[in-house]
């Protein structure tokens, strides 16, 4: 098989330097390494990797034709990876080690002989639907659950997201704190391998079973009647967008007891504050900071007494498997008791 082309469009050098050199190490060819805005029509359509590695900040000026291109052509797109570390980081061969699944897994290259320690497969397993699920078919769902992130936020996600079965009668509101610019593509680059439809807010969509709502980044919006979600002109409050405080207020107050809420990865402590009005009954769970690719969000909710669970996106996936099926199974036989009643 040839060797894996891949473009780097970063506008710290420091950072072109290291994701060159880890990129040569993990056995990827790198045929373009340079910022965002010196991106060309001409450039774009003379390179041509068979994966393009992008990190874009506000201050990176470019054409919104490029743009378009790159996040909806044929050519696959990983964007929202964490800053890379300095190599003499302790975290910095785990970050590696991520870098080269997220490549793999787009361009379908095999893994390098003997240049990085075997990865831990266990994040690409789904998990098994529990039987109880099985043949399961509504469209309400059971419960509706905030998936809070920021920094290395995408990237957590897309693992929890993965490895849930096809099938739980859930579904998600994702509020990621992102430049506004990428909120159309967050679909497709988090969604790529999901069972989970991710959807961005259109006036009056119905909250389906295993839709994953994109939290708009401008505007406020609300879920009204038979989850239905209804967009406003109201700008969040606070500094960044979406607000995750402002969507687990608005999803807590629609959903009530069918609320969950996990904070992922992200620099901040947006979400924090919103828990205190979440009673202790309905689950409140966060990333462990340890596997965070920026630990502040995580560690704030943490912080506020109000988790009851932590751990990597596939322990949180795992569990949150097991607690539809609990929850599943107390509203089947809640029901069974009534009808024999």
């Amino acid at each position: 098989m040839a060797t894996p082309r891949i473009a780097v469009l970063n506008s710290d050098v420091v950072q072109q330097q290291i994701l060159g050199d880890s990129l040569l190490r993990l056995g990827f060819e790198v045929v373009l390494n340079a910022p965002p805005a010196r991106m060309s029509d001409t450039l774009l359509a003379d390179t041509s990797p068979d994966a393009w590695l992008l990190t874009l900040t506000d201050d990176d000026e470019v054409s919104g034709e490029v743009l378009e291109q790159l996040l909806h052509g044929e050519i696959p797109v990983l964007f929202g990876m964490d800053e890379a570390p300095d190599r003499h980081c302790t975290s910095f061969l785990r970050w590696e080690k991520k870098l080269l699944t997220k490549l793999q897994d787009l361009t379908h290259a095999p893994a390098p002989a003997a240049t990085v320690v075997q990865l831990n497969r266990r994040d690409q397993q789904t998990i098994a639907l529990p039987k109880e699920l099985e043949g399961v078919s509504r469209q309400i769902p059971i419960q509706i659950w905030v998936l809070g992130a920021s920094l290395g936020g995408p990237e957590a996600v897309k693992e929890f997201l993965d490895v849930l079965p096809a099938g739980l009668p859930v579904a998600f509101v994702y509020a990621q704190h992102i430049d506004a610019r990428f909120e159309q593509a967050l679909c497709q680059a988090v969604g790529r391998h999901s069972a989970y439809q991710l959807k961005n807010a259109t006036n009056a969509m119905a909250l389906q079973c295993g839709d994953v709502l994109i939290a708009p980044v401008a505007n406020r919006f609300d879920i009204v009647g038979m989850d239905r979600i209804c967009t406003t002109d109201k700008a969040w409050e606070g500094p960044y967008g979406p607000s995750i405080d402002g969507v687990i207020e608005t999803v807590y107050n629609h959903a009530h007891q069918r609320f969950g809420c996990i904070l992922f990865s992200g620099m901040g402590s947006d979400g924090a504050e919103s828990l205190a009005a979440i009673p202790d009954n309905v689950p409140v769970w966060a990333q462990s900071p340890g596997t965070c690719g920026n630990a502040s969000m995580p560690e704030s909710a943490i912080g506020t007494g109000r988790v009851t669970f932590s751990g990597d996106p596939y322990q949180l996936a795992a569990k949150l498997v097991e607690q539809i099926r609990i929850k599943w199974t107390e509203e089947y036989e809640r029901n069974a008791d009534h009808q024999c009643g």
